[in-house]
């Protein structure tokens, strides 16, 4: 089995989506823990190289020398076969994941300093 963790960037094919959900093949960022990553699916955000200056949910990311970001609302747990090896781009800074890490936790309505919104 491939060996995936968090941080990790792979295209993925998200076929034909609705609404302004992101579809196609495009950089996709396993966000699930190290420790969950053998499981059969897997968490991951979705990428754009298109901005949204109205958004401040994005968070910016490097992948491969380009500009891309992930977009934490995007959030979607594929099946693990959807990830093959040749597809693999890299990996992010932790920067970077802190970065994700902090904008999941408000998003999510669970960061302390902005309220938990049940």
């Amino acid at each position: 089995m491939l060996q995936v963790r968090r941080g990790d960037i792979f295209n993925v094919n998200f076929g034909t989506r609705a609404g302004h959900e992101q579809e196609g093949l495009r950089p996709a960022i396993v966000v699930q823990s190290d420790f969950h990553c053998d499981l059969a699916t897997l968490w991951v955000i979705p990428t754009s190289t298109r901005a949204h200056p109205d958004v401040d949910y994005h968070v910016p990311v490097t992948i491969q020398g380009q500009r891309a970001l992930a977009l934490i609302e995007q959030l979607t747990m594929i099946q693990r076969p959807r990830i093959k090896p040749e597809n693999y781009l890299g990996h992010l800074t932790t920067e970077e994941m802190e970065e994700i890490s902090d904008m999941m936790r408000i998003f999510g309505g669970l960061d302390p300093h902005y309220g938990l919104r049940f």
